[in-house]
């Protein structure tokens, strides 16, 4: 059965440059731990090298970004963007994006892979995952459980993204 590890983080660890120091040591561990043969990430929006690519091509591991193109996310309704609620998740949308992951992760993992996606699609993509017969191994990367907020984070580097 192939496997895959889920990691779902706040969006914000895969913006930084340089990486959060610990959020570097736990993906290590993981792609090490579960000798995964592929990282696939929630990346649309994302700057032309997240530090996880980054990371991927440091290890010399495919990576692929699963989401939907950005021409085709500005073809999906996403009725939060018009409600009164900043707090309003459309259901429909995220269900849209998690089925093209899905697909995509099934097409791209041999063995096994890390996927890694914002918080709020780790339950839902880990039961899509099931029911495409993968052995799925839930993390929540929680920076609450980590972190003394109070203090500067450490950080990793350098990793510079590619200049055009």
């Amino acid at each position: 059965m192939r496997k895959v590890c889920l990691f779902a983080t706040q969006h914000q660890f895969q913006l930084d440059s340089p990486m959060d120091s610990a959020f570097d040591a736990r993906l290590r561990e993981l792609i090490q731990d579960h000798n995964v043969d592929c990282i696939l990430e929630e990346a649309t929006g994302l700057p032309r090298k997240s530090c996880v690519e980054l990371l991927a091509d440091d290890l010399k591991i495919h990576w692929d970004n699963i989401d939907l193109s950005v021409g085709d996310r500005k073809k999906t309704p996403d009725t939060a963007l018009s409600s009164k609620y900043d707090t309003l998740q459309d259901l429909t949308l995220h269900s849209t994006r998690e089925c093209t992951w899905a697909k995509k992760i099934s097409e791209t993992v041999v063995q096994s892979g890390l996927v890694v996606v914002g918080l709020c699609h780790l339950l839902s993509m880990g039961e899509k995952l099931r029911a495409r017969d993968f052995e799925v191994e839930a993390h929540l990367y929680d920076p609450n459980r980590i972190y003394d907020w109070k203090k500067m984070r450490p950080r990793v580097g350098p990793y510079h993204a590619p200049t055009e």
